[in-house]
């Protein structure tokens, strides 16, 4: 049994902020719709408001309430260039079939253009809502308030409407003509009315809540609803694990407790879990322990005694090994592998003998036969690298690509017509035919369909990187693989930051809070059967811009009773304050994700 089943509820009432009969109409909602109704209307609206008092969740339900005489087209990607921008308003229309990679940018403005014009001509006014604007410069809000006043007579019946945190970076005095809506916090009595309508919302027939309790929760949580949703939830957690069928103040505090200091990742368990469910046992006998250890030293004597044979004989030619690598522990003598020069053959148009140079730093670790390209742009080279049994190899030279700016990037076959398969933080330095000639000139050579690239001058590249955090990082991927095979939900979502952010080719980027991730990690864990997870080695690289940001790339295939999966996965790690390393993103690309 669940909280749910206890509490005679059909679903959780503060894990559904989007859906719309669990919206709370307040009354600065009523003031944004009568906004946007007045004629003419503001060429600038801006709803102002703390972080989680529930902007995301207006301008969802504002499409919908004024569907019948305003069109609401929702902007994800401010900030970046108008091509995107052009992107999701199309799709705020209905008209994102027309949003395909190979049309040009002036046909999505044109087809903007009409649509625009249509609506107006259909008696529909039209509104594009960008949803987080804070980071927004002047120039780009300048841009966008031309785009929606791109005909003269769209004057007073077309405008902007930005979603921000009270502290925008752009100066408002720029904009003399923006109207501010601002969004408070509730107050007491709307904080009462909030947590019943949703409770009644989840099909509750009694009040749960003491009175006393909610004017706990609404000083607990500032009047926030994001802050009310996270501590309602886990004091309905915690009057259900007491047995009680009434949530008290005494559950709130535990609650707030609970949040504010989460349980730390027992790795040791997670492993102890796995040897359990995989039937490994101890031997406890004494004579069993006997036999086994005359047995591990008959081994080991006859390793002696015959392992010379078969070494080569440079393995035997009695050169002292490398000092940086002998007085190196283990963990630092993996990092010093990778970065210590070797001689190799001469590749065409090198000059045999003087060896070639060594991969950098941030390539911490390349699998076996898998290919990494490095482009230094100090030398306006690129070096295709080869992973193999005891150190990387160089592939081949190229010229480097003309890449804007230093970072990590994903490039695919172009058949996808996604010659860039991923970067991050997403952006727009690589065009794609700087993706597509790259990649011409490397797919002769190359056994995968996607070649991870590190590009940064010589430098960045020969940063050196502290052996610690490739032993975190090792620890992280071996405790993120576990949890996934026994199910440990909790120390799976912690090992990931609050919120993190999914991304899949083809598919919007969806945040996703830290305990909304346990919620669905928890129901499919319920029903999902046993899971067999196969995972290629990592990749690792570290971003030459920020040595506090580290990528995972492997392969994986999952199956179980209710999904199979297989594909590639790239998890973005980044490093704390406290030097800890957390899930900031990840991305799936299924196997057929390239083909379609």
């Amino acid at each position: 049994m669940d909280y749910e089943a206890f509490f005679k509820l059909k679903e959780r009432p503060f894990k559904n902020p989007l859906e719309a009969r669990y919206f709370f109409r307040v009354p600065v909602f009523d003031r944004l719709t009568e906004a946007l109704s007045q004629l003419p209307k503001p060429s600038l609206l801006i709803l102002k408001g703390p972080a989680g008092s529930g902007k995301t969740t207006m301008l969802r339900n504002l499409a919908r309430t004024v569907k019948d005489r305003v069109i609401v087209a929702p902007i994800l990607q401010t900030g970046y260039e108008l091509r995107d921008i052009l992107s999701d308003a199309l799709f705020g229309f209905g008209l994102g079939f027309k949003c395909a990679p190979q049309v040009p940018e002036e046909s999505l403005l044109g087809f903007f253009q009409n649509a625009v014009s249509s609506f107006l001509a259909s008696g529909l006014d039209v509104i594009l809502a960008a949803d987080r604007a804070g980071h927004l410069e002047p120039e780009n809000l300048t841009e966008l308030i031309d785009l929606v006043n791109l005909e003269p007579v769209w004057s007073g019946r077309t405008g902007l409407l930005l979603s921000t945190r009270p502290e925008p970076v752009w100066p408002i005095q720029k904009f003399p003509d923006a109207r501010i809506i601002e969004v408070p916090p509730l107050d007491l009595e709307q904080t009462k009315a909030y947590v019943r309508y949703r409770m009644r919302a989840a099909g509750a027939r009694k009040d749960y809540f003491k009175a006393d309790s909610l004017i706990t929760l609404h000083k607990l949580s500032g009047g926030i609803p994001m802050e009310i949703n996270n501590l309602a939830e886990r004091a309905l957690m915690t009057a259900w694990a007491a047995g009680r069928k009434e949530v008290s103040s005494a559950h709130l505090f535990q609650a707030k407790t609970g949040l504010e200091n989460p349980p730390r990742i027992d790795p040791k368990a997670i492993q102890q879990a796995a040897g359990r469910k995989r039937g490994h046992q101890k031997i406890k006998s004494w004579p069993a322990r006997l036999s086994l250890a005359v047995f591990m030293a008959l081994v080991f004597s006859l390793g002696l005694i015959f392992w010379p044979k078969f070494q080569p004989e440079e393995e035997n030619s009695g050169r002292p090994p490398d000092a940086a690598q002998a007085a190196a522990g283990p963990a630092e003598a993996e990092v010093l592998a990778t970065a210590t020069p070797a001689a190799e053959p001469a590749l065409p148009g090198q000059t045999p003998g003087l060896g070639l140079p060594s991969p950098p730093p941030a390539l911490l670790r390349l699998p076996h036969n898998t290919m990494a390209l490095v482009v230094d742009q100090s030398l306006n080279q690129a070096r295709l690298w080869q992973g193999q049994l005891k150190k990387p190899g160089l592939k081949a030279e190229l010229p480097a690509p003309d890449f804007e700016g230093p970072g990590l990037y994903l490039v695919g076959r172009p058949k996808s017509r996604l010659s860039l398969i991923f970067q991050y933080p997403p952006g727009k330095e690589v065009p794609p035919v700087t993706g597509e000639k790259l990649w011409r000139q490397v797919e002769t050579l190359l056994p995968q369909d996607i070649l991870p690239l590190i590009v940064a001058d010589s430098q960045l590249l020969l940063r050196p990187v502290p052996p610690e955090d490739l032993d975190i990082l090792k620890e992280k991927l071996k405790t993120w693989t576990t949890a996934q095979e026994v199910k440990f939900t909790d120390n799976l979502a912690l090992l990931y930051t609050d919120p993190f952010v999914f991304y899949e080719p083809g598919q919007r980027p969806q945040t996703i809070s830290r305990e909304n991730f346990k919620v669905a990690l928890t129901s499919e864990a319920r029903t999902s059967g046993d899971v067999k997870l196969a995972i290629s080695e990592p990749l690792l690289m570290l971003d030459p811009r920020n040595h506090n940001r580290a990528w995972a790339v492997f392969s994986l295939k999952y199956d179980s009773r209710l999904r199979h999966d297989i594909g590639l996965r790239t998890l973005i790690f980044e490093k704390s304050m406290l030097g800890d390393w957390y899930i900031k993103a990840e991305l799936w690309i299924r196997e057929n994700s390239l083909e379609n």
